[in-house]
């Protein structure tokens, strides 16, 4: 094996070279690391996949005949769905996010002193949940993150069920947000979120008594946690 000279080493540490090359060897993960950050703000679009749950925590106002009765209330049947979302970086640690859920049905139960009556009817919604999000960490890392928005729910359908004639208006709402991003890759990882909604529908029908069909209304209180767990891809 050739050997370097003494006379040359001493020779390189007195012209400041060494000093410079190690100088180098140290900046190198951190330029590695710049530049992982440029490629991870060139991506700025994601997009999300989960498994989601929506657990309702409702309350509901009847009134009949114009009347209201004391004590009814309705129970809405929690969802497991698919939720969908694509979501744009303003800023390294800002972003926002259109999240959309394949519709679900949920069944409205009667409880309270309409305990026994069993399913009022059924309701078919597209959930939609639109925010702004603040992601704390660095780019290309575990990056937890914290929101609000607008939550957004669309009626497609309604059936009778004790109800008759059963129809429910769209909602509109505050959500906050907060999750955590794990990345796999550069491109693709997993993440976690909780989304708390606070929102209301109004509900018509009419129910039928010994006197014939008589028309009612209800307010119906949902604000609805919703769970997701999935996939993410950044392009």
């Amino acid at each position: 094996m050739a050997t370097i000279p003494c006379r040359y080493l001493r020779r390189v540490r007195r012209s400041g070279v060494a000093p410079g090359l190690a100088a180098c060897v140290l900046l190198l993960p951190s330029a590695a690391q710049a530049q992982q950050s440029d490629r991870d703000h060139q991506r700025r679009f994601y997009f999300r996949l989960a498994a989601a749950r929506v657990i309702f925590d409702e309350k509901a106002d009847v009134k009949l005949g114009g009347q209201a009765l004391p004590g009814a209330n309705a129970t809405a049947s929690d969802n497991n769905g698919v939720s969908l979302e694509l979501g744009y970086f303003l800023t390294p640690d800002v972003s926002v996010a259109a999240t959309v859920g394949v519709p679900p049905t949920s069944t409205l139960t009667a409880s309270g002193t309409l305990a026994g009556a069993g399913t009022l009817g059924k309701v078919t919604y597209g959930p939609g949940l639109y925010s702004l999000r603040y992601h704390f960490g660095r780019p290309g890392g575990v990056r937890p993150y914290i929101g609000g928005g607008l939550n957004w729910t669309i009626i497609f359908k309604t059936e009778d069920g004790v109800l008759k004639d059963f129809r429910t208006t769209n909602t509109v709402g505050p959500a906050i947000t907060g999750g955590i991003d794990v990345p796999i890759n550069a491109r693709i990882g997993v993440f976690g979120a909780a989304s708390k909604v606070w929102t209301s529908t109004n509900a018509r029908f009419r129910l039928g008594t010994p006197g014939g069909l008589v028309p009612g209304t209800a307010r119906v209180q949902l604000d609805p946690l919703i769970v997701q767990l999935g996939l993410r891809y950044r392009f």
